[in-house]
Order: structure tokens, then C-alpha cells, then sequence
């Protein structure tokens, strides 16, 4: 992941433009084609470029190996890999380094750094490098102050955490909705043995009640919350259904089915969806044909109409700023003349700008953008890649140089069935990606 420098947005390693406020990244790469160019031209605000630089490890995992035992051999890894870098850093952190010094520093330290979280891609088992963060932090003008932090991706590793407790459960594909007749105070969703008793419990002197049920066999407690029940208590909190569902307020339909091998709806819904994605991506899915509001090709279904789209390019922005040369000469109080001239410098640079608005059209053959100001027609087998984002997609073809982004997608929803299963779900860039590969799968 590269975040961006000016808004922290986290985004994809091959993206060029932040997705949140449009400004170009600053990659790896790039980190050294900067260092070079403030070694040839160094200006008292150019440290202003490196106060927050932020280094990852590789994208790349094998989850099929994500076992207890290869999770604990990778975080001890990691917490290795963090003493190295911090015994690398304990030599400039805190330290004055003078401006003549402070690219080469830079340099060798960023080399150091990067060539421990690159180990990593042979040191872990099955989670990804890029869950170590290393943030390099300079402060100050001749001395410079440099600060080196470390850091985990703690969303990252929750998804791993959330993984491997579902690896650990029974999956459901096969497991009933509604257990007919079945309550689930007949069977612990905890230990799926003792049954549940009426259980009550006072607190602040007797001042507050909490009324639910407790199992007879290993004492897990559900509290009452309105017309839900909410896991509050184990005796033993490496239980599985403990990690999964610890102070979740589920319906007694859902605990039934958790008690019986299942799973609740939110995790039943996370499980279907990816299935979805799965079948979408590889071309199994039919949809319902909407009114197309373009004119189709023979042999041409329209499968999305997206409202309210927006389309996005890289634009070249140009900005000027004056420097003053020469000195001021004071006349008098409040009087003064500068004597010298002043120079302008101008730089450009790229970033995502909004071009127009209107409707998104996906057929069997095509992409077709219809907006206020231009159309857009790509051919479905001339697209090269295309990149998913919370809110649309971006997407590369042949004998287009830009990358052309379609956003507020997610503005429109869809209703899908899985398993027997309804869901509303927005066009996020996942689903949008996920349908257009498989539309692509069928033309070949």
C-alpha cells in the first residue's frame, strides 16, 4: 500500500493519484529520484517533501498456510523485524545532523530499512509484509532532527485475525436457515452442549439489572439487549464462538443457528458476497437486462446502468511562485525600497481532476460513458487492467495513455441472491471490477 502525502489515504502499490483528494503519490521509487534532486539543488524547504516518509514491506501472502502455529512463528518475525529496524534508527533518532550530511543519511538509512522489510518476503509464512509500517519523520533546518517510527497495520491484521477464526469454524454452505422447531436455549452456542437457564444479574448494589441466560455446562452468559442477546461472558475466552462473536447482540434465530454449526447474518452475508464476487468475476452470474438508454449492437445486452457517474483524468496543474533578490533599505520608520528584481518559478505536476458527469452503461461488449460533455466507448477486449476503489474504477486500455476513472458508483445498488440468500449490495469498484472481468471471460 502507498499513502498519500497530503490527506494519509491509503491506496493500491500501482496507483499514480490518490483516490481521496487527487494529488500524485510519492512511491518508493520515487524516494530516491527525490533525495538526488535536493542533493543538486538542496533549498531550505526541501526537508518539507520528507517530514513523513512511510516505507511498507510487499503486498504478497499465502493464506493457505494460515495456521496457529505459522501465525505465531510470523508475529515473532515481525516483532524481530521490528528490533532490527529500531537498532537501526537508534543511531539518528533524536540526532542534529547537518544539512550537508543529510542526504546521504537519508539515503543509507531508507537502503538499511528497506532491505530488512524486504527480508521479510522470506522470513513469513502466510501474512503479508505489508503489515510493518516504518515511518521516517525529519524536523528542523541545519540541524535536521530525524525520527524513525514502527508501526502495524492493525485493519490489516484484524482481516488476518477474522480469516483464521473462520478458517477455524465449520463453514455453512449446507447448514439450514431455519432449524425447524429447535430453540436456542437447547443447545450452548458457546460449548454446544449444556443448555441455557434464566440467569439474572445486579449491579451498583442491586441498583441496575441485566436479565438473560447462562449455560449449565460451561457458564457463558447472554445478557438480554432488547429483543437481541448479547455473549457478555466465558469461562474460556480462546473459544471460538468467544473470538467471533464476544458482545455481538444477535437475534435468537441467529444464536440457534451459530448453536447448531452455523453463523450469524453479518458473517453469513461477508461469506456470501465473496462467493459472489468469485462466480461474478468468472462469468456465472446472470443479470437482470435493464433499460438500456444507449443503442446496443447486435447480439448486445445492456447488464448496468450507473446513474450520476463521474469521470476523472490526470490533469497537468501548473504553479508559479516569485523570489525576491536583492536587498531593502530602510528610509525612515515604516519606509523602505527593495532594490533587486524578482524572479518567477514555475513547476507542474499531475493531479486527478473531474472532467464531466452522467450515466455508466455496462453491456455484454462495452463500457460507454455518456456525460454533459463527451462520451466515452471502450471495447471490453481492449481493456488492460482495471483497479477497484470504494467508490468506482479506474481502468487502462490499449492505445490510451491516461488512466480514465469512473467514481460515485457505489451511488447506485443492486439486489443479488446467494445461497438462498437476498442482499442489496452498492456497485462498489470491487463489484464493478468483479462483473466487468466476468463479461470479459465470456467473450473469450
Amino acid at each position: 500500500m502507498v499513502y498519500c502525502w497530503n490527506c494519509g489515504e491509503k491506496n493500491h502499490d500501482y496507483a499514480k493519484y490518490c483516490i481521496k483528494c487527487g494529488k500524485p503519490l510519492i512511491h518508493e521509487d520515487d524516494i530516491e529520484k527525490i533525495l538526488k534532486k535536493e542533493k543538486e539543488t538542496p533549498t531550505k524547504d526541501s526537508h518539507t517533501k520528507f517530514k513523513d516518509i512511510k516505507l511498507t514491506g510487499d503486498n504478497i501472502e499465502n493464506l493457505e498456510k494460515l495456521t496457529t502455529e505459522n501465525l505465531q512463528k510470523d508475529m515473532n518475525t515481525l516483532k524481530e523485524c521490528n528490533s532490527k529496524i529500531l537498532q537501526i534508527a537508534k543511531k539518528l533518532n533524536g540526532t542534529k545532523i547537518k544539512e550537508e550530511d543529510f542526504n546521504t543519511m537519508m539515503e543509507k538509512l531508507i537502503t538499511d530499512i528497506r532491505s530488512e522489510l524486504k527480508a521479510l518476503n522470506k522470513k513469513l509464512i502466510c501474512i503479508s509484509p505489508a503489515v510493518m509500517i516504518v515511518t521516517i519523520s525529519s524536523h528542523g533546518y541545519n540541524p535536521r532532527n530525524v525520527t524513525v517510527k514502527t508501526d502495524i497495520d492493525k485493519e490489516k491484521m484484524e482481516d488476518y485475525m477474522n480469516m483464521f477464526r473462520t478458517k477455524k469454524m465449520k463453514s455453512l454452505p449446507s447448514t439450514p436457515q431455519n432449524i425447524e422447531g429447535a430453540s436456542w436455549t437447547e443447545h450452548c452456542p458457546v460449548c454446544k452442549r449444556g443448555p441455557l437457564n434464566p440467569y439474572t444479574e445486579k449491579k451498583l448494589m442491586g441498583l441496575v439489572t441485566r436479565n438473560g441466560y447462562r449455560c449449565s455446562e460451561c457458564g457463558a452468559v447472554f445478557i438480554r439487549k432488547g429483543d437481541k442477546y448479547s455473549l457478555e461472558k466465558v469461562s474460556n475466552t480462546e473459544n471460538d464462538t468467544w473470538k467471533t462473536y464476544a458482545r455481538q447482540a444477535l437475534s435468537e434465530r441467529e444464536w440457534t443457528r451459530i448453536a447448531h454449526g452455523g453463523m450469524s447474518d453479518a458473517l453469513q452475508k461477508k461469506h456470501d458476497l465473496k462467493k459472489w464476487l468469485a462466480d461474478a468475476a468468472s462469468g456465472k452470474i446472470n443479470f437482470k437486462e435493464p433499460e438500456s438508454p444507449i443503442i446496443l449492437k447486435k447480439d448486445e445486452k445492456a447488464v448496468l446502468v450507473l446513474d450520476e457517474v463521474t469521470f476523472w483524468e490526470p490533469r497537468a496543474v501548473r504553479q508559479t511562485r516569485g523570489l525576491y533578490g536583492g536587498p531593502t533599505i530602510r528610509v525612515a520608520k515604516g519606509v523602505s525600497f527593495r532594490l533587486g528584481g524578482v524572479q518567477a518559478q514555475s513547476e507542474s505536476h499531475e493531479e486527478l481532476k473531474q472532467i464531466d458527469k452522467g450515466i455508466l452503461t455496462l453491456t455484454t461488449r462495452r463500457i460507454i460513458f455518456t456525460g454533459e460533455k463527451r462520451t466515452i466507448n471502450i471495447d471490453l477486449r481492449k481493456i488492460l487492467s482495471i483497479e477497484a476503489h470504494n467508490n468506482g474504477i479506474a481502468s487502462q486500455r490499449e492505445n490510451k495513455q491516461k488512466t480514465e476513472y469512473f467514481l460515485n458508483t457505489n451511488n447506485t445498488q443492486i439486489n443479488i441472491t446467494v445461497r438462498g440468500n437476498h442482499y442489496t449490495i452498492p456497485v462498489t469498484g470491487e463489484v464493478l471490477k468483479s462483473i466487468i472481468e466476468g463479461m470479459i471471460k465470456q467473450l473469450q
